[in-house]
């Protein structure tokens, strides 16, 4: 309930219009979930600095008035966290939105290997790391100043089912993505405590068709669910993991801070 007197309008935006002109940095852009939220951001009226390490095929960057800024981003650096605020400040004057969406599962990419408790170097393991977890850290740690002056705003961080459920062979990726969890709930009650109308939230996607996770699936025979295993016995889609951002991200969503939300087919739950 609203205390007496209360007047702050929480109606839900239309289709179209939920982030309208409002001031987005999307990291790990470039393809998957990053390019997927980009892409509904700009439908949904944000103005977008789409980031990544990679160089962002243009034709991800959407066109004419609803086109983002493409910067190229080491989340693990925090001189470049700098760099990518004071871009947006620059450019659009402000801060209301990050989704931290950059991540790995291995140093190089493709099928993780040799990534289980015995057999993973500490390499690995620190480098898994400093993009998962180090980078959203120092994303919410740039970010959280800049939204404060803008009078609040929207974090959102991309965790993963395996921050959830053990996974045997991915020990750098699932405790990289608990610790996101873990964060987040520390930032969200952090910014809910200092009155700086930050909400914070997390994403904990299962298996999506990603060119990051597509190479670990296999091929499924003819007549049989692609995902036996998943309770909805499907992988999920890019789409579906923005759609469930660009509801925390957006004001359908202001009395939720310090939530997980699973995005997984119900793998959580089984």
């Amino acid at each position: 309930m609203e205390p007496d007197g209360a007047t702050e309008d929480h109606t839900i935006a239309s289709p179209g219009k939920r982030l309208d002109g409002r001031v987005a940095i999307v990291t790990g852009a470039a393809s998957g979930i990053g390019a997927a939220t980009v892409a509904l951001f700009l439908r949904e009226g944000a103005k977008v600095l789409a980031t990544d390490i990679r160089a962002i095929d243009d034709d991800l960057l959407g066109n004419g008035a609803a086109r983002a800024i493409p910067v190229r981003h080491d989340v693990a650096s925090e001189r470049e966290w700098r760099n990518v605020l004071i871009r947006a400040g620059e450019d659009y004057e402000g801060l209301d939105v990050l989704v931290n969406c950059a991540g790995i599962n291995t140093p190089g990419g493709g099928v993780p290997e040799n990534q289980d408790i015995e057999n993973v170097s500490m390499d690995d393991f620190r480098a898994v790391h400093a993009v998962n977890v180090e980078g959203t850290m120092l994303g919410c740690k740039q970010a959280i100043p800049a939204m404060a002056a803008s009078g609040g705003g929207s974090i959102v961080n991309v965790s993963s089912i395996a921050g959830w459920v053990g996974v045997p062979g991915a020990v750098s990726y699932g405790a990289s993505k608990a610790a996101i969890w873990q964060i987040t709930k520390s930032i969200a009650l952090h910014c809910a405590r200092a009155g700086q109308n930050i909400r914070c939230n997390s994403v904990h996607p299962g298996g999506i068709h990603t060119p990051m996770f597509v190479p670990m699936t296999g091929e499924t025979r003819p007549g049989e669910p692609e995902a036996p295993h998943v309770p909805m016995r499907r992988y999920g889609e890019a789409a579906e993991v923005a759609a469930a951002i660009l509801f925390l991200a957006s004001d359908d969503s202001t009395y939720i801070t310090g939530s997980a939300l699973p995005v997984d087919g119900g793998l959580a739950v089984t």
